[in-house]
């Protein structure tokens, strides 16, 4: 019979966790501070620790893996006794700024567990030398509030596209023959496209980790004939946004089969203000009614075959839409090699700031005040 011993730590000093706990209530921070312990007692704090209830938070650490985290099975979101530390940065699993860790061996990790108050999953930002494999990725991309943008992967088996300076994609830096994008795909007052060359680009796009978000913009169409999954990193805009475009007349999605995480709306597409945009074809309509909702602002009933825009088709939407729930998922098993650098901390001040060019509302602040607003007006309206 396995024994579980719960300890309850509302903000973890790790070298003052009793031995032998299952079970943690309390948030984790690992980073730069010269008052954490060896890691060895780390190791050995931490090796029998399945569940977690709070967060952690690993940044500014001098970690080359974290396999002392490879017997976690589950965490959920809870704010747990006097700490500060999930409410202020928001994520369950935040692991940002470690400029030495190149893989995680998360090898027993099944739950994610998210709440209204997290503000994203597994968050994963500004780790240079830290690669996935396609199956962890996989695995990510099945819970809510993912969130890696420009991840690396290990020995990939597709063209996987980032780029070093954390920008969007955009119709000038999208490098020939990309299959999956790590980031959106934003044009944004984007003026004197070539549209060949552009198109060029789109047609072997399979995935997308992120949201395509067209404003005020030039484009004349945008079609993704092979594109079949968007993972939509940003939760405050639909999946699809397109809004101001004047010459915008024609979309393709004739293979989008897979929005693992929507976010705040129902929206796979919303369109508002592109006057050429009057019709789709079937297929695309066919498979975008599938996923979710159709908004268009100002076209009544053509856009799609004459079904009314706004409206969801007579079916059930849940299988479509990630639950608010919990998440889960199993990772594939990898060999955790010896972490021998020196355990590092946070600090007394809390987790890193959320101010980094990673924030995606405040990069496309303008579009997001934008559709906030007709949001607005639509609900006062009705």
């Amino acid at each position: 019979m396995k024994i579980t011993v719960d300890c309850y730590c509302p903000l973890c000093e790790l070298d003052k966790l009793p031995d032998n706990c299952t079970t943690i209530h309390g948030h984790i921070q690992m980073g730069l501070e010269s008052t954490m312990p060896p890691f060895e007692i780390i190791e050995y704090k931490l090796q029998n620790v399945t569940t977690i209830f709070g967060c952690i938070t690993i940044a500014n650490s001098g970690f080359t893996t974290l396999s002392i985290l490879s017997n976690l099975e589950t965490i959920q979101y809870s704010q747990t006794g006097n700490s500060s530390t999930c409410s202020s940065y928001g994520n369950i699993i935040t692991i940002a700024k470690n400029s030495l860790l190149r893989r995680l061996y998360f090898t027993s990790l099944k739950k994610v567990i998210v709440s209204k108050k997290s503000e994203y999953g597994i968050y994963l930002v500004d780790n240079p030398s830290l690669c996935l494999s396609e199956n962890e990725l996989e695995q990510f991309m099945e819970t809510e509030k993912f969130y890696a943008p420009h991840i690396r992967i290990c020995d990939p088996t597709r063209n996987y596209c980032r780029l070093d300076n954390f920008d969007f994609f955009d119709e000038t830096n999208i490098p020939t023959g990309c299959q999956v994008l790590t980031d959106s795909l934003v044009l944004n007052g984007t003026k004197d496209i070539n549209e060949t060359d552009f198109q060029s680009r789109l047609n072997d796009i399979e995935q997308i980790m992120g949201s395509i978000i067209v404003f005020e913009s030039d484009v004349v169409s945008l079609r993704f004939p092979n594109l079949w999954r968007i993972y939509n990193y940003q939760p405050d805009l639909p999946v699809i946004f397109l809004q101001d475009n004047p010459y915008l007349s024609d979309i393709e999605l004739s293979n989008l089969s897979s929005i693992p995480y929507f976010g705040k709306y129902p929206d796979v597409l919303f369109a508002f203000s592109n006057p050429l945009l009057t019709q789709l074809s079937l297929d695309t309509c066919e498979n975008l009614y599938k996923l979710g909702q159709i908004t268009i602002g100002e076209i009544a009933d053509s856009i799609c075959d004459n079904r009314t825009s706004s409206a969801l088709p007579n079916q059930d939407q849940s299988q479509n839409h990630t639950t608010a729930t919990s998440s889960e998922f199993v990772v594939e098993t990898g060999k955790g090699g010896s972490n021998s650098t020196t355990l590092s901390s946070v600090g007394k001040s809390g987790p890193p700031s959320n101010d980094t060019k990673d924030n995606l509302n405040y990069r496309v602040f303008k579009p997001t005040f934008s559709f906030l607003m007709f949001y607005l007006l639509k609900f006062v309206m009705e």
